[in-house]
């Protein structure tokens, strides 16, 4: 089952922003669990940073060879030596040449990568599973409406939030997000202890009747009123907080379950 707040980060590897707004975001992903936040990168190489496509093919390719957990090693290795692919830099460097310094850096990050490996999906021209990978992210940020990096998607919607954002002005956002999902998280299990526990000699089941939702200050008044009207002069039963039932005289109120059988 996956986080319950779902945070899509669009960056570009040779973006002066993007490497800004990486400190508040890594915070933010030590501070929550992963059953809370799940942030996700999605490469989005722009076409006025000369060398951004082959950033994210060797990116690609890494996590291809290497596995997923090496992504946020070669991330912050690229942001540390980001000014050595600017276009200014690499001005005078053909595709191939900067490919080159790509691998290098690459191997000196993980010495495990061999040259062979990286010669098959790093051609310098394409036409690789890695090129095809970075070709669909960048058409999946296109299909998400993305134009510039690092922009942001919070649980599928459009989220506005600047480059220099801290973690403290990411906390005001998640924070509350987070704080519903677990009180919606504590109501299901609390509706899933009165369905499952089980009362000797009687079964532990909801009867088939209505249940109540005390959503007002005045709520049980109302429900016991309610339940007294019924024919047999029912009796409130508040089995679950906030939750209601009426039980006939033959029953009695159990805690997480509701009215019972009295045997």
């Amino acid at each position: 089952m996956g986080a319950g707040v779902q945070l899509e980060s669009y960056i570009d590897l040779l973006c002066p922003d993007s490497k800004s707004a990486y400190l508040g975001l890594k915070k933010l992903s030590e501070y929550y669990e992963g059953d809370e936040l799940c942030i996700r990168f999605v490469l989005f190489p722009l076409p006025y940073h000369q060398h951004a496509f082959n950033a994210a093919e060797a990116t690609f390719t890494i996590t291809t060879i290497l596995r997923d957990e090496s992504f946020t090693t070669w991330l912050e290795t690229m942001y540390a030596n980001q000014d050595r692919f600017w276009n200014k830099a690499t001005k005078d460097l053909s595709s191939m040449q900067v490919v080159e310094k790509l691998k290098k850096l690459a191997q000196k990050t993980f010495p495990s990568l061999t040259d062979k490996q990286w010669d098959e999906y790093m051609t310098g021209y394409g036409g690789t599973d890695v090129d095809n990978l970075a070709r669909e992210s960048w058409k999946y940020a296109c299909s998400r409406g993305i134009s510039g990096t690092p922009l942001y998607t919070l649980n599928g919607v459009p989220f506005k939030a600047d480059a220099d954002w801290t973690f403290e002005q990411w906390r005001e956002v998640i924070d509350p997000l987070v704080k519903f999902n677990q009180h919606t998280k504590k109501s299901q299990v609390d509706a899933q202890l009165w369905k499952n526990v089980h009362l000797s000699g009687s079964p532990r089941t909801l009867p088939d009747r209505t249940v109540l939702h005390l959503v007002r200050a005045d709520g049980w008044n109302i429900a016991e009123q309610a339940c007294k009207q019924n024919t047999g002069g029912e009796i409130a039963c508040e089995f679950a907080p906030g939750r209601v039932m009426c039980c006939k005289t033959d029953e009695v109120c159990i805690l997480r379950e509701g009215c019972v059988l009295l045997q």
